[in-house]
């Protein structure tokens, strides 16, 4: 049979009774098709409706009956269609209606109509052989006497029943019934289509139906095929999980291996809301594998906005949108938008080179979310410390430092994450407000100088103010007065004997002693440390250097519960004796607080295991490394070594692999953008440095690379990860 490729705008705008037909319908997404076959070209729509048929459906012949190219008016011999399709292996089904009744020698009784599309009405049947409920595929009345319709619905099933993947629907068999009607029957999934879900299920629970369509598609792809009408009303949902892409009936081959009979390549079309442009402009030669991951790209924008990319007042201008790639305005930014709008580029190379990249995108997404999750949980602690500050008195730091612990947190987990630094860099600013108005001139000096405020008008002044304060300090014979108003708790202790000389009111309220109870005794009598050996350890360090700093230890209170404590100290001489001052701060909070990042860091770490995913940064400016520890694990590498440098890192990866990584990471740095490349990863054990380059074990691996960018818009990191695809080989 002869192909003709046409183009779908071109030929709606030549022919003026579809343009004016077009410009009369509202948008919608529903599949139009072109049609090229022996010069006859036919366009169609699930609306329209010939004049004396019973379906709902009909296409619309451009060229008019009787004239030179239209459809054959010759009489269809349905005995002849049956013996031909008989030959050809397929089988005669005996198929009832309802209204017909209960027919014992019908094969499939047809209980419901669930749908229609551009081809064929979809029933729900009976199948009586095997006593299950299946769904019929059944070409439509108007089309079964076209030679090109029914060779097309015969190889859309064929299309089907070659795909063996758990998220395509799976196709029973291909039939006729005894008078010679088309029809296929499949899996009948108990559930409705994603577009009537869609708008009610979260982002996260659309992206994992979004993944496992991609999925279907990855696999279509590696067998040469492009769907070409990827949208959730193509995608089943089952009751019990089950995601299925269905629908094949505009899929086409692509590659050097054509694996779907080219006749069907006459045929052009698609969903106008989701078009990618190369289909709106309908030349089947620009049809490619980034043609689906437009397609996927629309989708996952229908799922951040609740709306398909294209629109128009009309079908029409709906197909004009597509034509030129005008996607709807939106105000949803992100990530994942991001994803959405470079699959919809309009040029087929500026999209993700495959769906595999597309899923990557996502899934690298998924990864950062983690990180979005820790800065959302920070800026929530802060917004209520905020909300509950005493409008007098000294405002608390603990839920300054449990932010802080937190935000590092999230920087560690996602080092690109600028709305982390951005959020951290505020914090200390807030953080460093808070410890002037409380006295703490140091914490909020060193808070101004970590956020890049430390040459600042207010940073010098808290800096002359902390200076006379400590000159005046220093101007006092005794340390007593200022001892005992302090907020935070204190001891004096003298050290030949170990007998408290005082107690501040701080330390007392803290532990629930009374002063009395306190001053006076010695410090072992007393039995505040939980471990007495830290108390001993404590008196060594002081007794070494002078002076403990941030020293960790449990107290126990008067009634017997634990406090963890950070204690710092002095020794001085306090007229003719030497003596201790100590302060000691409540530290519970914060340490629940690192339990908690600790168990994080750990659950972050066996995903990172789980997935065998490594993740790396490269400075640009210091050239410093870091890992994490699957990346040691991957590379054969101790933690405690550190990472390689960049050139010793190198001389693991196969010598025809390192100098296109060398090549990739200068090009990130260079330009800017991103990288993704297939190595071949060795080992670096002390066995492995022994061996010839050609006697060692080399792990296929995929390399990624993303710049991170200073406000400058000049790369100052390189972050991404390593990906082991393969087992390792020689």
């Amino acid at each position: 049979m002869t192909t003709v490729s046409g183009n779908l705008l071109q030929t709606i705008i030549a022919d003026q009774d579809l343009s004016d037909r077009l410009a009369a319908m509202p948008a919608d997404s529903k599949t139009v098709s072109l049609s090229f076959v022996a010069t006859h070209p036919t366009f169609s729509h699930p609306a329209w409706q010939r004049t004396g048929d019973s379906a709902d459906h009909t296409e619309t012949h451009i060229i008019p009956e009787g004239a030179a190219g239209a459809p054959s008016t010759d009489p269809f011999d349905i005995e002849q269609f049956i013996r031909s399709q008989a030959e050809n292996n397929v089988p005669i089904r005996r198929v009832a209606t309802l209204e017909q009744g209960k027919r014992h020698d019908a094969e499939y009784r047809l209980v419901g109509k669930l749908g229609s599309g551009g081809t064929g009405i979809v029933y729900q049947a009976h199948q009586r052989a095997i006593d299950r409920e299946v769904a019929v595929k059944q070409l439509r009345d108007d089309l079964s006497r076209d030679t090109q319709s029914r060779e097309r619905f015969v190889t859309e099933a064929r299309v089907i029943g070659g795909l063996d993947h758990p998220n395509v629907i799976a196709l029973h068999e291909l039939c006729m019934d005894d008078q010679g009607r088309l029809f296929y029957s499949m899996k009948r999934v108990d559930g409705s289509s994603w577009d009537q879900q869609i708008a009610d299920m979260s982002i996260e629970e659309n992206l994992r139906v979004l993944l496992r369509v991609a999925d279907a598609i990855r696999y279509a792809h590696s067998r040469g095929l492009v769907h070409r009408d990827i949208k959730p009303e193509n995608v089943m949902l089952g009751r019990f999980g089950e995601v299925l892409l269905a629908d094949w009936g505009l899929a086409i081959s692509h590659g050097p291996t054509d694996r779907v009979d080219r006749e069907i390549d006459s045929t052009i079309g698609g969903t106008p809301a989701y078009m990618a442009p190369e289909l709106a402009m309908g030349d089947t030669s620009k049809v490619s594998f980034q043609t689906d991951v437009y397609l996927l790209g629309a989708v996952l924008f229908q799922i951040l906005t609740g709306q398909a990319p294209h629109h128009g007042e009309t079908l029409l201008s709906c197909i004009h949108a597509a034509a030129n790639n005008v996607i709807r305005p939106t105000d949803v930014e992100g990530e994942l938008m991001d994803v959405a709008m470079q699959a919809m580029a309009t040029r087929p190379a500026d999209r993700h080179q495959g769906v595999e990249a597309f899923i990557s995108a996502i899934e690298d997404y998924q990864v950062h979310r983690q990180s979005v999750s820790l800065v959302r949980r920070a800026e929530q602690i802060l917004h209520d410390a905020q909300d509950n500050a005493p409008e007098q008195g000294k405002r608390s730091y603990e839920p300054y430092r449990l932010a802080d612990a937190i935000l590092n947190e999230a920087v560690q987990a996602w080092p690109g994450n600028k709305r982390a630094q951005r959020a951290q860099t505020e914090l200390h600013r807030q953080f460093a407000s808070i410890a002037a108005s409380n006295g703490d001139l140091d914490l909020a000096i060193s808070l101004y100088e970590s956020c890049g405020d430390g040459e600042s008008e207010v940073a010098m002044r808290l800096r002359r103010q902390r200076d006379l304060r400590n000159d005046q300090a220093d101007r006092e014979a005794r340390y007593s007065a200022l001892f005992t108003r302090s907020p935070e708790a204190g001891l004096l202790v003298r050290i030949t004997d170990g007998e408290v000389l005082e107690a501040n009111e701080a330390f007392s309220s803290l532990l629930g002693y009374d002063v009395s109870q306190i001053v006076g005794a010695r410090m072992p009598e007393l039995q505040i440390y939980k471990c007495p050996e830290k108390r001993r350890e404590f008196f060594r360090r002081l007794q070494k250097s002078g002076k403990v700093d941030n020293f960790e230890a449990v107290f126990l209170r008067r009634d017997g519960s634990e406090i963890h404590v950070l204690i710092s100290a002095r020794s001085i001489e306090l007229g003719d004796e030497k003596v201790v001052m100590s302060t000691i701060r409540d530290i519970s909070l914060r340490k629940d607080a690192e339990n908690a990042l600790r168990q994080s860091r750990c659950r972050l770490r066996d995903l990172q295991r789980l997935a065998g995913l490594g993740t790396w940064g490269f400075n640009v400016m210091t050239e410093e490394i870091s890992w994490s520890e699957e990346t040691f694990r991957l590379v054969g590498r101790d933690v405690r070594s550190g990472p390689l440098s960049f050139e010793a890192y190198l001389s693991t990866i196969h010598p025809d692999d390192s100098p296109h990584l060398r090549e990739a990471v200068k090009q990130s740095v260079e330009s800017g953008t991103a990288f993704e490349i297939n190595l071949r990863q060795g080992t670096i054990g002390d066995v492995e440095k022994m061996l010839p380059v050609n006697q060692r074990a080399y792990r296929p691996a995929i390399a990624r690379g993303q710049p991170l960018f200073d406000d400058e818009q000049k790369v100052i990191e390189i972050y991404g990860v390593l990906i082991p695809i393969g087992a390792a080989t020689t």
